[in-house]
């Protein structure tokens, strides 16, 4: 055998290295046998990390990889890729920005067939997306910085000038959290007074008695655990409860009597790479079996209203949720202009 080939690998295995090398990639797959869905997502390396090893137990010849971001900054990155997708998947955040994106003709229209188990809400009605989880907003608190019979029960409590320099908020352009939230009293504000200004005037008291703004969610939960004055902040259920449960930090939480109980979305990016296995994990994270895992393990609440409610946490049956009228219409249409108003205009002002 004393082709040109033979003497290439005869040259080859004369290095052990390289012999190993091939051998261990004959039996196992070069990396081109692997094809990637890559998905930007705001949900956390605990949940993406479950995710991605039961889909790929699930789907032998695919992998995932997360871009994990802020909710806030995920839209501008989709629409700043439009003709050059590098994500397959977006999964999670506000609802507002999948529906503008939708308009902007960024996301891939695909009506799974379960989408009649969602309400009418929590999915597109041109086909852009479905929700997957309901997410409630809420007060997160550390109950040692807190005594019981002082800790707020509503958002207006906020406002009290006992909290002043006591709060913790998210900057809120890069969290779809803090978006919702800041909207949702704008809007209510707006229902009370017929003026917008009213909702402004509001985020300048709690700007007032806001000692900092944490630039992600680990510098939040630094920030309420460790022994300096910040003890509490506007935030949702599902990364409090992560931190509690998980990071084992020593925090509690209120719902409020009205609280935001935004959907969180997933949809397909409209040219996206591997669209084969986008609708793989598409319909994966949306099924009763990850849902239900979703709601054992890591707290969250499903948005598909077909799934057997003995298989959730106590808890989680036992939660009332008395959501706050919001006009979401009013918010997708205005929550960009009045975000860049707060940060222009309230954001680390005192309040002036």
């Amino acid at each position: 055998m004393n082709t040109p080939r033979a003497h290439r690998l005869s040259r080859l295995f004369a290095c052990p290295v390289a012999a190993l090398a091939l051998l261990f990639c004959a039996a196992c797959g070069t990396p081109s046998d692997v094809k990637t869905i890559v998905v930007y997502s705001p949900h956390g390396r605990f949940l993406e990390g479950d995710v991605k090893q039961r889909f790929e137990a699930a789907h032998p010849g695919w992998t995932v990889q997360f871009l994990d971001m802020g909710g806030g900054e995920i839209f501008d990155r989709v629409k700043a890729e439009k003709n050059a997708p590098r994500a397959s998947v977006w999964w999670g955040g506000n609802a507002g920005d999948f529906k503008r994106a939708e308009k902007l003709g960024l996301l891939e229209p695909y009506v799974p067939a379960y989408a009649n188990a969602l309400p009418a809400h929590a999915r597109s009605q041109t086909g852009g997306w479905v929700a997957t989880f309901v997410t409630p907003e809420i007060i997160l608190y550390n109950p040692k910085k807190i005594p019981a019979a002082e800790r707020p029960h509503d958002w207006d409590d906020l406002l009290d000038p006992r909290w002043k320099g006591r709060i913790v908020v998210r900057d809120a352009r890069a969290s779809s959290t803090m978006k919702t939230i800041f909207g949702a009293l704008i809007l209510r504000e707006k229902t009370r007074t017929g003026n917008v200004s009213a909702g402004f005037d509001w985020l300048k008291k709690l700007d007032a008695n806001t000692g900092t703004y944490a630039p992600n969610p680990d510098g939040l939960n630094e920030l309420l655990r460790d022994d300096g004055p910040y003890a509490l902040s506007p935030w949702n259920l599902a990364d409090a409860l992560e931190s509690i449960h998980v990071k084992k930090l020593p925090f509690d939480y209120i719902v409020p009597p009205a609280t935001m109980l935004p959907v969180e979305p997933i949809a397909l990016v409209k040219g996206g790479p591997s669209s084969d296995g986008a609708r793989l994990f598409f319909d994966f994270v949306n099924s009763p079996e990850q849902l239900i895992l979703f709601a054992q393990q890591r707290d969250r609440i499903p948005a598909r209203t077909d799934l057997p409610q003995d298989q959730f946490p106590e808890w989680m049956r036992r939660l009332a949720l008395k959501p706050m009228a919001i006009d979401w219409d009013d918010f997708d249409a205005n929550i960009e202009e009045w975000m860049a108003h707060w940060d222009a205009e309230i954001k680390g002002k005192g309040g002036r």
